[in-house]
């Protein structure tokens, strides 16, 4: 079982597991289910344990631990990108020697990065407009639709935002498994969907509006070599998926089993919301944190409707059901 060395923990993880909350069974599924963690990052992680032994579990105290660990070695400064547990020689087992020269996607709130950079456009919305501005003029016959000082600003934009951005992994999707649903003009949630983006919400009447960013590796790898890290790319775990807040809902660890037989890389996998069959599987990973440019923004949309418990639960369960053979702790979860 994952977590085994800590007795108390695991018991509290299936405990927690069996509950009928949502926000806290899943991730204790994910925690229990977990099978790529070396023995060191699992200490790690239990080290960041707030206050003094004996550990007196509970959903406060979790989450609390979660927040400690992602700070101390998840979501680091770019200056202390070395103690990334995630790219560190410690966590070998799990990095990716994949090819470079290829094209990735990632979907961004525009909420998220105006909070991030806010002093050069007032709202979101006419950070998003601008934005939209500088796609179009992309446009064959267009470019000049798009000033000098529209571009001036952006610029401004997004070196403030990445300057306030830390070196916390990014994940990503290749652009090759994505490019046919970008055509439909539910883009932006259908993406979200099959990439099991399940924070990313919105409603009719406050739609939230994202970006898609799409790039080569190939500066990811440039990024990692020059911060001299082991390595660029990674396979997910639980103490990745998550923030501040504590772990992730949606995130759903990957087999070595199942990744040995469906790719010789050994991506993730993601755990789509498609409310139909939701067999639409997208490969994901994690790579290191580059700096953002204007070419990076290359669609714009809107999430117009929320992942509901029971959408999150059927996905959830249909991905447990195709994935239960391969599990190595099947017996640990209920």
């Amino acid at each position: 079982m994952a977590f085994q060395s800590d007795i108390i923990f695991a018991e509290f993880l299936r405990e927690t597991a069996r509950t009928g909350v949502q926000s806290e069974a899943f991730p204790a599924m994910n925690f229990l289910l977990e099978e790529r963690l070396p023995g060191t990052r699992e200490q790690d992680f239990l080290n960041a344990f707030p206050g003094t032994v004996p550990r007196g579990w509970g959903t406060d105290s979790w989450r609390e631990t979660f927040a400690n660990h992602y700070s101390e070695k998840i979501a680091l400064p770019l200056r202390r990108a070395l103690a990334i547990s995630t790219f560190a020689a410690g966590n070998q087992d799990n990095h990716l020697a994949i090819e470079s020269h290829q094209d990735v996607v990632r979907l961004e709130s525009l909420s998220a990065l105006h909070n991030l950079s806010s002093t050069v456009f007032s709202s979101v919305s006419e950070l998003a407009a601008e934005i939209r501005n500088l796609i179009r003029s992309r446009q064959p016959g267009l470019a000049g639709s798009f000033s000098d000082d529209q571009r001036s600003r952006l610029e401004s934009w997004v070196e403030e935002l990445n300057a306030h951005r830390d070196a916390r992994p990014a994940f990503v999707a290749p652009y090759g498994e994505v490019e046919a649903l970008l055509t439909a003009s539910d883009w932006a949630t259908r993406l979200r969907n099959v990439l099991g983006l399940a924070h990313l919400e919105g409603s009719p009447s406050k739609s939230l509006p994202v970006v898609l960013c799409r790039y080569s590796l190939s500066r990811v790898e440039g990024a990692a070599r020059k911060a001299k890290l082991a390595a660029w790319a990674t396979v997910p775990t639980v103490l990745e998926a998550g923030g501040f807040s504590g772990p992730s809902v949606a995130f759903f660890p990957f087999p070595k089993a199942t990744a040995a037989a469906i790719t010789p890389f050994g991506f993730g996998v993601t755990v789509s919301l498609t409310p139909d069959d939701g067999l639409d599987f997208k490969s994901e990973l994690l790579h290191f944190r580059i700096d953002y440019t204007l070419n990076d923004f290359v669609m714009v949309g809107e999430i117009t409707d929320t992942v509901s418990e029971a959408q999150l639960s059927i996905a959830r369960n249909r991905h447990f059901d195709l994935l239960e053979q391969d599990l190595t702790y099947r017996s640990d979860v209920p």
